[in-house]
């Protein structure tokens, strides 16, 4: 079977350096060179794939496995290079090919060749979040006004999901404050016991139709399983004035959504999406907690939508995730930018200038140069393409050797909410500054090697 992938071209920045003294020299760029992908799966039928090369200078193509052949050896700037493969006769086998020029390390393109693949979407569930705990893997979504959580051995199969918690009802006069609406909750393991923080909030007639009144809470789990009870223990506080003991209420805070946490530095913090003072924009926040149900400071803007890619629709920045790479000591949040309505959602990041630099200075934070993560529209199925792509969540292989991004995606091209689906890929760190290196999104029905570890 033939298998032919047309990749976007990722845009890179260049670093421009210039000679000192009193002679005028021209501004010489640095050498740059890029993949649009670093690791690809192919089927055991012979056939082809291309990859483009990002570059500003010339680069030169070895195969380093005798079943690849690149159509050219060499090029400069940017190109196509077509890769043929024969046919495997085997469960599966891997190969390298490797693009180099001078005075940078080379860029190495990883082609799996396996019948052992999963094809995207793995499941109908925006917002998807995912979570690994020993051997299991764990999704979690709103359903109704409630939340369902299903349990698997695998990452890339999940059996339905089963309801864990119902919202409360308003009694007598009585009115609760998260009765509906129930948004993108997230499920976390932290000290020993499992909590989910969600949004919700009122009825939307009763404040003209917008969800002004959404507020982030958490639950607590009463056994070890997750697919056990749970218990209610309210809302958090997501205000600006923060005071020791203070009860947290729809007037004393600010709307938010999307509220998750991280620890660092053994010091737990709360980040997530909120309107700033006499806006509809979502900013994100952050604040520190005293534990996994009580946030302890007022709250810090650590980023606005302010760059270009950001204000294609809507002033948006929402759904934050976070990323370690303890080789590198780096840490970022991942969140996703733009009308989570529209094709145009997609991937941004802020990275903390130190691990040891305090996360509640907004100075310590710096946004990714460009998108991260978007869409991909030449896909096998043109007329849908792979849009809206955003709210993420991350998570090992079984075997705990690769890093996975779980994410939603827009059946069409349309604006609305509907027709989100899970998907899945491996993502990687670039070598030389240690970002994580999402690639380009897979396409509808495509082959993907199985996550490492895990059986068919």
């Amino acid at each position: 079977m033939k298998n032919v992938h047309s990749l976007f071209i990722f845009l890179i920045a260049l670093a421009v350096g210039s000679c000192g003294g009193d002679e005028l020299s021209e501004n010489i760029p640095d050498p740059s060179l890029r993949l649009s992908d670093t690791n690809l799966t192919i089927t055991n039928s012979s056939g082809n794939i291309t990859v483009y090369v990002v570059s500003n200078t010339s680069w030169t193509v070895e195969s380093e496995a005798n079943w690849l052949t690149p159509d050219k050896n060499k090029g400069e700037g940017e190109m196509a290079v077509k890769i043929s493969y024969s046919d495997n006769t085997t469960n599966e086998r891997s190969g390298i090919v490797k693009f180099t020029t001078n005075g940078l390390p080379a860029v190495e393109l990883e082609i799996i060749q396996t019948e052992l693949t999963f094809t995207n979407p793995i499941a109908g569930i925006p917002d998807p979040w995912i979570i690994k705990n020993g051997t299991s893997y764990y999704i979690c979504k709103a359903q109704g006004n409630g939340i369902n959580i299903a349990k698997s051995d695998k990452l890339t199969s999940f059996p339905l999901t089963s309801k864990v918690w119902d919202a409360p009802t308003d009694s007598n006069d009585n009115k609760v404050w998260n009765p509906t609406n129930i948004w993108a909750p997230e499920l976390h393991f932290i000290e020993g016991q499992w909590y989910i923080y969600y949004a919700a909030g009122r009825p939307t007639s009763e404040s003209n139709g917008s969800y002004t009144k959404q507020r982030s809470g958490v639950l607590r789990s009463k056994t070890n399983d997750p697919q056990g009870e749970w218990e209610d223990l309210g809302m958090l506080y997501t205000g600006d004035n923060y005071e020791p003991g203070i009860i947290a209420t729809t007037e004393n805070t600010n709307y938010a959504i999307d509220l998750g946490v991280f620890k660092l530095n053994n010091q737990l913090y709360a980040v997530w999406s909120g309107n700033p003072e006499d806006s509809g924009d979502q900013w994100l926040y952050i604040a520190k907690m005293d534990n996994p149900y009580t946030i302890s400071s007022s709250r810090v803007a650590i980023s606005k939508p302010d760059k270009p890619w950001e204000l294609f629709s809507g002033k948006v920045n929402e759904g934050p995730a976070f990323l370690k790479n303890k080789e590198k000591g780096k840490f970022f949040v991942v969140y996703s930018t733009n009308g989570s309505w529209t094709k145009q959602y997609r991937l941004g990041y802020l990275q903390l200038s130190d691990t040891l630099s305090d996360p509640l200075v907004a100075s310590n934070w710096t946004k990714s140069a460009n998108e991260v993560f978007f869409r991909n529209d030449e896909t096998v199925n043109p007329t849908s393409g792979v849009n809206g792509v955003g709210h993420c969540s991350f998570t090992k292989s079984p075997d705990g050797t690769e890093d996975w991004i779980a994410y939603h995606v827009k059946a069409f091209n349309e604006s609305g909410w509907s027709n989100r689906y899970t998907f899945l890929q491996r993502f990687t760190w670039d070598e030389q500054d240690g970002t994580p290196y999402f690639g380009r999104p897979v396409g509808w029905e495509e082959p993907i090697a199985l996550p490492s570890g895990e059986s068919r």
